[in-house]
């Protein structure tokens, strides 16, 4: 609630402040200075003038303060959105690893299967290779078939 009051009296000044000026220059227009006294009425009027952008920006409702906050901000966001690229990045690269070791293990079991198939050779159990094709015991040495 205390910021909605600040919030109201910085309106109510920057309003008082534009409607001073708007007033002056009307005085202005119906009466003339006097030459003793226009130096220092022309300089109190190019002050105010001077200060009527901020002025206008408090009644139009833009708070300097509140761009640099948001621009910190903007900032602050930024670096995480490089930061999260980055770790996308990171991960896509290990999907792609992931999915080339397994491209090559399945390509290597595939081909020892169909080496198996094609040949008709059939481990026995002792790394040799039964050339039967059929069940086969390995005694160590040699495999020998069980169907002849």
């Amino acid at each position: 609630m205390n910021g909605h009051a600040k919030d109201l009296r910085h309106y109510a000044g920057a309003s008082g402040i534009f409607l001073l000026v708007v007033l002056l220059l009307l005085f202005l227009s119906y009466n003339e200075i006097p030459p003793v006294n226009k130096d220092v009425f022309v300089s109190i009027v190019g002050m105010l003038v001077g200060s009527l952008s901020v002025v206008i920006f408090t009644i139009i409702g833009k708070n300097p303060e509140e761009l640099e906050q948001i621009k910190s901000r903007n900032a602050s966001l930024q670096v995480n959105i490089d930061q999260m690229e980055k770790r996308n990045d990171q991960l896509e690269s290990m999907i792609i690893r992931i999915q080339e070791d397994i491209i090559d293990k399945l390509t290597l079991l595939g081909a020892s299967a169909f080496d198996t198939v094609y040949t008709g050779k059939k481990d026995c159990g002792c790394g040799k290779e039964c050339t039967c094709g059929k069940d086969c015991t390995c005694d160590g040495k040699e495999c020998e078939c069980k169907n002849k």
